[in-house]
Parts: structure tokens; C-alpha cells; sequence
């Protein structure tokens, strides 16, 4: 006797895509935050660093609350506009997004190391790089709801695909101003500590690691849209 499955449990009310917007909301309030802090603390103002440390945690927290519904909501016989390994691969690069976040800020509050006054400008222009990289993979991803609405329309895909090429020219620019530092880093190495320079390139690292999975976001989103 063949078993069939029910309409109800093929076809959800409520769109994957959804939650997905949803977990680039706590994406957005996160890295928009922590680069306010970013800033503050380039300039040397450590006293409420350790505030902005603990709200990037729980918004952390929060977003891995929405994957984990995400995921559990995602049975073997749904139907989707997308193939489902690709929405996973793209949701955990997103998520790798706000784990390096999390990461940078928790190595912020841990150590206050001074930022050198010839990096100061440097290390705040990769920062707002690197948010405008996200930012510009958020509206690639936001725009999937267009995408899906249209049935893949062929304007609405070049739109997505312009948006992920501005993404990957956004993530270059970002990786050249991160050599422009790490070469003054290590020009400047007699005068620093040893533990000044590594937390120092340790920074510039995991700042960058933002948008290089901000990146890889968008080459899952073109996966998803390939025809």
C-alpha cells in the first residue's frame, strides 16, 4: 500500500524565506552595531565597549534561535522555490557572519589594545568597507522575496546579479585597504609589543572574515537562482 503524503505537509503557510529574512534582520542590527562600537573603540574609547560585547552576543543568540527553528522546519517532502542545500549553505554563511562578529567583539572587550594613531583612519575605512560589503548583501538577499514573487523573472535576476557583483567589488576594496594595514602593521613591528602586533592583525582579520562570508552569502544566492 503506497503512503501518500499530505498536501499540509508539502505545502507550508509560511515561506523558509521568511525566517531567512529574519535571521538578516539580527545580521543588520549586529554588524550596525558593533561597527558603531568598532569606531568608538579605534578612537580609544573603551568604557562601554564591553555593553556593545554583550548585545552582539545576544543578538547572536537570537539568530541562532531562528536558525535552528529554520532548520527544524524544513521536512523532507517540502517544496521549495530553491534547492534546500543551497538555502542551508546560504543560511550558515550568514550566520558565519554574525559567529565573526561575535568573535571580534568578544576579542575587543577581552583586551584594549591601543590602535596607533598612523591606523587609526585606516581601521575605521576598512570597518565602514566591510559594512558597506554587507550591506549590499542584505538587498541581494531581500530581494529574493522579489525574485520568488515573479517566478524568477529574468529583470529581477539581473537585478540579484548586479547586486552580488557590486557585493564581490565591495569585498575586493575591502581586501586591499585589509593589505594596506597588515603592511603598515608589520612596518611599524619594532614598535610594537608582540602582543600588541598580533591582536592588531587579529583585528584587521576578523574584520575582514565579515565580508568574505558576506561574500560567499551571495555566491550561494547565485547558486540558488542558476538556471
Amino acid at each position: 500500500m503506497s503512503y501518500r503524503v499530505p498536501v499540509s505537509a508539502i505545502y507550508r503557510k509560511k515561506s523558509p524565506l521568511e525566517g531567512l529574512q529574519q535571521h538578516m534582520g539580527k545580521v543588520k542590527e549586529c554588524i550596525s552595531l558593533l561597527r558603531d562600537g568598532f569606531i568608538k573603540y579605534v578612537d580609544g574609547e573603551y568604557e562601554h565597549f564591553h555593553e556593545v560585547s554583550e548585545q552582539v552576543s545576544k543578538l547572536e543568540h537570537e539568530a541562532d534561535l531562528i536558525k535552528g527553528n529554520i532548520r527544524a522546519h524544513l521536512p523532507r517532502q517540502i517544496l521549495m522555490p530553491v534547492d534546500k542545500r543551497y538555502f542551508l549553505w546560504e543560511l550558515r554563511e550568514q550566520d558565519a557572519i554574525l559567529d565573526h562578529a561575535e568573535n571580534l567583539a568578544q576579542l575587543l572587550d577581552l583586551r584594549h589594545t591601543p590602535i596607533p594613531d598612523e591606523l587609526k583612519e585606516d581601521f575605521k575605512k576598512h570597518m565602514d568597507m566591510v559594512m558597506e560589503t554587507i550591506e549590499e548583501m542584505e538587498k541581494a538577499v531581500e530581494n529574493m522575496k522579489d525574485l520568488v514573487k515573479t517566478g524568477f523573472a529574468e529583470r529581477e535576476r539581473k537585478e540579484t546579479k548586479r547586486m552580488i557583483h557590486s557585493v564581490h567589488k565591495k569585498e575586493w576594496e575591502a581586501d586591499q585597504v585589509r593589505y594596506v594595514i597588515t603592511k603598515k602593521i608589520y612596518e611599524m613591528e619594532d614598535a610594537l609589543t608582540p602582543m600588541n602586533e598580533y591582536h592588531l592583525l587579529k583585528i584587521v582579520d576578523w574584520v575582514d572574515d565579515m565580508a568574505d562570508h558576506a561574500e560567499n552569502v551571495v555566491d550561494w544566492l547565485r547558486a540558488m537562482i542558476a538556471k
